[in-house]
């Protein structure tokens, strides 16, 4: 009898499933915005706040299964999807606006790097399972 993966394997395989999707969609405007001659950084802007929609949702209710309070989870979100959005940035300035390389493929891999950090801030941190509460 074989059972479902549970803790790192599971989350990390349900983060990939939304990841994907996410990023799919997320990759498709950024390639449009860039197609319309939109610059790096405004195109990573406007897929970036798509993008944070779809992963909060789909990483809240699916990935890591939360039931804690959504306010915090919120703020906690947008602190780890500032950092995200800061290492997707300097990428792109680096690599694009500095040394000239290819938005788009810049883009494809900068999305692997910024998938690293969040999934390892949003697991600690951001939809940490609680352990049993405490009498404090």
């Amino acid at each position: 009898m074989t059972t479902a993966p549970t803790g790192l394997a599971a989350s990390t395989g349900r983060f990939a499933i939304v990841g994907i999707a996410n990023n799919l969609i997320g990759y498709a405007l950024f390639a449009v915005l860039t197609l319309l001659s939109v610059a790096a950084i405004p195109a990573m802007t406007a897929s970036y706040c798509l993008g944070m929609f779809i992963s909060y949702f789909g990483n809240r209710t699916f990935t890591f299964k939360h039931t804690g309070r959504a306010g915090s989870s919120v703020v906690k979100f947008l602190v780890v999807n500032a950092a995200g959005y800061t290492l997707n940035a300097a990428l792109l300035w680096y690599f694009v606006e500095h040394l000239g390389f290819p938005q788009l493929a810049v883009q494809a891999v900068a999305i692997g790097c910024v998938a690293v950090l969040t999934f390892t801030l949003m697991r600690l941190w951001v939809f940490k399972h609680e352990t049993a509460a405490t009498n404090d």
